[in-house]
């Protein structure tokens, strides 16, 4: 038999439930100077690239403790996730708009429409754990362009959820709707994309 704690364990394992990030001014600090210091050290020409257009965008505090909240603060898999989020940006959006947020403005005629389909809702209210609830329906992924959806699930993801406190500190809950009948194969090629 299992102890009281023990079944609690499991139990928040079954649901995903981890201990919440509890963060210090000093443990953010630290973070933040060794982000810096391994930047600089690398010499990464995105980086650059987002420096020479708007260096207070890539150095803004908030916008790197989006990537060190995820990483639980290990700072280089954080410093490598910026880095990537930087190179797809490029490519999905274009080298103008590396260091600046996405708007609807960027988004094209095929992207709105998917935004609007109602691909994604956003439960108002948490889980019992203070995640974000997110539920994703698959009625249009094989009807569009995989570009459109990897610009989609980027704006949702980075421009809304991501601003919320919440989300960077404890994650979401992701419920996913296949609306496919059996005989459709299942294709959703942006999922690890989102997700890096």
């Amino acid at each position: 038999k299992l102890s009281v704690q023990e079944r609690s364990k499991a139990l928040d394992d079954l649901h995903c439930v981890g201990e919440e990030l509890k963060e210090t001014p000093e443990m953010i600090e630290v973070s933040l100077a060794e982000f810096d210091q391994i930047l600089r050290e690398r010499n990464e020409p995105i980086y650059n690239l987002a420096t020479s257009q708007n260096r207070s965008y890539v150095e803004d505090p908030s916008f790197r403790l989006r990537f060190l909240r995820a990483n639980l603060h290990d700072v280089h898999k954080s410093v490598n996730q910026m880095i990537g989020f930087l190179s797809r940006k490029e490519k999905y959006f274009g080298r103008d708009k590396v260091a600046r947020d996405v708007t609807l403005d960027d988004l094209d005629e095929d992207d709105i429409e998917l935004l609007l389909s109602g691909l994604y809702h956003i439960q108002d209210g948490t889980d019992r754990s203070g995640r974000v609830v997110v539920y994703f329906t698959n009625h249009l992924v094989g009807l569009s362009r995989a570009e459109s959806i990897i610009r989609v699930n980027y704006f949702i993801f980075f421009n809304i959820l991501s601003q919320m406190p919440s989300v960077q500190t404890k994650g979401i809950v992701l419920c996913y709707y296949d609306l496919s009948t059996p005989m459709q194969p299942l294709s959703f090629p942006s999922l690890d994309t989102v997700l890096e």
